[in-house]
């Protein structure tokens, strides 16, 4: 069974939207690629899929309980070649959340492979669970 995201519906209607009005050939796309949030023991995790863009062309940053992700996939046309369709995800893409203070953003990891970004923002250390020695008398 699929969960209706009614969020996600209007994020693809509005790229659908965007792709019928825009001039082809003018300036860049910024297109919204789909992200899974998840926690666990270890901390909180963000896969942000990115098809097709270059390792090297993604940014991230961490600062005053921010986490942005930035990255491009250009569309390298081909000279003699007649594009009659382009439904890919080129252009830039830029998208920033709010994470709680109960993770650490000094230390996020971040992991790229096959086309998934991986983030992940540990636990802060104040909000896990301690073991408290119990002395015997």
């Amino acid at each position: 069974m699929l969960r209706f995201d009614p969020f996600r519906e209007l994020e693809e209607l509005q790229e659908r939207l965007a792709r019928a009005f825009a001039p082809q050939g003018q300036g860049p796309r910024v297109y919204a690629p789909p992200v899974d949030v998840m926690e666990d023991a270890e901390g909180l995790h963000l896969l942000v899929y990115l098809p097709g863009v270059d390792p090297e062309k993604v940014e991230v940053v961490a600062e005053e309980g921010v986490l942005s992700v930035k990255a491009e996939r250009p569309l390298e046309k081909q000279e003699g070649v007649a594009y009659h369709r382009l439904e890919g995800p080129y252009g830039t893409f830029a998208r920033s959340f709010n994470v709680p203070s109960t993770y650490d953003l000094s230390r996020v990891q971040a992991r790229f492979r096959h086309g998934v970004l991986h983030l992940l923002m540990p636990k802060a250390e104040a909000t896990r669970p301690k073991k408290i020695q119990v002395q015997v008398e």
